[in-house]
């Protein structure tokens, strides 16, 4: 069907080429039908060659045997459209790429570069086909001149137009700009209409140009390039249209018929190139402008970032550090407390100052933790007892599970292989979890309030850690969510523990995740791996 598509839309504009001729043995002075043909082919991709080479050389032949050339010439003319149609496709693709569009005044100056690199060789083979075939007389250097500048114009009047539809097909524009362009073109093809009434004499081309650049400057300023193309293949039907029928500016009066072509080939290539190099250079502007644009946006983005990241730092340290902190407080006024007592109780105040002590450390510990975590330096991992760490856990916390009468319970793997990491960081993470399932049952009343925290291989190469509660549980929805930043459920939490221990999990590369208890509750599982063999 491509193929029949081009064949019909090239021969048709190779009948327009002929009227433009001086006289019937001659080589047509326009040749738009090369433009329809490599319009095609680079708006659609090299997947289109075949079928747009095949409809190429079957609408040469009946169209140069109507333009009063032999079968043989005509077959010769047949197989030079063809590749001059691949050889410029092929320039651009190579150059280029795909898709190909007018954007940018590079891709302007190549279209233009590669129209004429591919015609002058395509002319070569014509040049060859007039001379040895129909025997002409004249020289060969002017009719590979007439092959040349009759195609490069019309490549340079049509193509851009087809290349633009395909770009706007891949890519629509506004439904305002569609509307502003459309209005704008009805106004150059009215404007091109009054060239017909301008005065028969030269001046009359100067005000033309005067007339139809604001509108060209406009197409350029505000719509896609394939506007301003659609405005200067317009222009180049009126310029043909008046030409051939000798009124309006073209006529005989003001251009002998040997210089009408000419300047009706100057002006075509004239306009073409302002109204697409217009267009290429508006575009450019806007792309960089929106380059500008984006640019700014991310380093406001990524200032906002580093903000958020500052406070969630400050905010973390905050939320850890307050529990130390607290139990100093509470530890330090016990102990003053026993020592004021008569007698004093040194055994009791001993036991509160060593929870001071280890109060202070694991303060020093949390602050640790935050600086390695969020520092850009790697972790230096060391080997890691998991049971180790759930069992000091348990027994920092002794207090606040009395408290909240949560029993705890411990199924932990014996010989549980080390795991390399952050000793500090990973501790915090099993505070975090405990922490949560201690608050998360204070509205059970119905039942026990139970905690399990558990150990195991998870495979030969990975441990798993469980935190799992009889608390209300999760909702299934939100088992992903409860991870995020700033998400809590807590009338004064700062919903930052679930999204530091998810970081902390992912740089010791583990993973972990929230589940529905095997009955009821909440159950926290994270995986870290191992550098040894876990044994079943």
């Amino acid at each position: 069907m491509l193929a029949i598509a081009v064949a019909i839309a090239y021969f048709l504009a190779a009948q327009l080429s002929f009227f433009l001729r001086t006289r019937p043995d001659a080589i047509a002075a326009f040749w738009p039908a090369a433009g329809v043909a490599a319009g095609i082919l680079v708006g659609l991709g090299p997947w289109a060659r075949l079928p747009v080479a095949i409809g190429t050389m079957v609408a040469s032949v009946p169209a140069n045997l109507s333009g009063n050339w032999s079968l043989s010439t005509s077959l010769v003319f047949a197989l030079c459209n063809a590749v001059q149609v691949l050889l410029v496709a092929g320039l651009i693709e190579r150059y280029f790429g795909t898709p190909f569009n007018l954007d940018g005044l590079r891709q302007v100056l190549g279209l233009v570069a590669a129209a004429i690199i591919g015609t002058a060789a395509a002319a070569i083979g014509g040049t060859v086909g007039v001379v040895l075939i129909e025997g002409s007389t004249v020289p060969a250097l002017t009719i590979w001149n007439h092959w040349l500048t009759s195609n490069v114009p019309g490549i340079v009047a049509v193509a851009p137009l087809l290349i633009g539809v395909a770009s706007a097909v891949r890519h629509p524009p506004p439904r305002n700009e569609i509307v502003e362009g459309v209005l704008a073109l009805v106004g150059l093809t009215a404007l091109s209409g009054l060239i017909v009434f301008l005065p028969r004499e030269p001046r009359s081309v100067v005000a033309f140009v005067a007339l139809l650049f604001p509108l060209l400057l406009w197409l350029g300023a505000r719509c896609r390039p394939v506007f301003a193309a659609a405005a200067a293949f317009i222009v180049a039907v009126t310029i043909v249209w008046t030409t051939t029928f000798s009124i309006g500016m073209f006529d005989e009066k003001n251009f002998p018929t040997a210089e009408r072509a000419p300047v009706a080939q100057a002006a075509i290539l004239a306009v073409s190139l302002c109204a697409i190099v217009l267009a290429s250079l508006f575009s450019e502007r806007r792309a960089s402008e929106e380059r500008l644009t984006r640019s700014n946006m991310m380093l406001q983005q990524e200032r906002n970032d580093r903000l958020m990241k500052i406070d969630a730092i400050t905010s973390a340290m905050v939320h850890e550090v307050r529990q130390p902190l607290g139990a100093i407080s509470v530890d330090g006024y016990t102990g003053v407390m026993w020592l004021t007592r008569e007698p004093p109780d040194y055994d009791k105040a001993q036991a509160a100052m060593a929870r001071v002590v280890r109060d202070c450390r694991r303060a020093s510990e949390v602050l640790e933790s935050f600086r390695s975590l969020f520092k850009s330096a790697e972790l230096d991992p060391q080997p890691v007892d998991l049971n180790e760490i759930a069992l000091g856990v348990l027994d920092v916390l002794r207090a606040e599970l009395n408290d909240h009468g949560v029993v705890a319970r411990t199924e932990l793997a014996p010989e549980l292989p080390l795991v390399p990491g952050h000793s500090g960081q990973l501790q915090e993470v099993m505070l975090n979890l405990v922490r949560n399932s201690i608050e998360a049952m204070d509205s059970v009343t119905d039942r026990a309030r139970v905690l399990w925290v558990r150990t195991e291989c998870d495979g030969r190469d990975a441990i798993a850690v469980s935190v799992e509660d009889s608390g209300p549980g999760i909702d299934s929805g939100k088992f992903n969510s409860v991870f995020d930043a700033f998400v809590t459920t807590k009338p004064q939490g700062m919903g930052l523990g679930l999204a530091i221990c998810r970081m902390i999990i992912s740089r010791h590369d583990g993973q972990l995740s929230a589940t529905a208890g095997n009955k009821l509750g909440a159950l926290f599982r994270f995986t870290l791996p191992i550098k040894s063999g876990c044994s079943s």
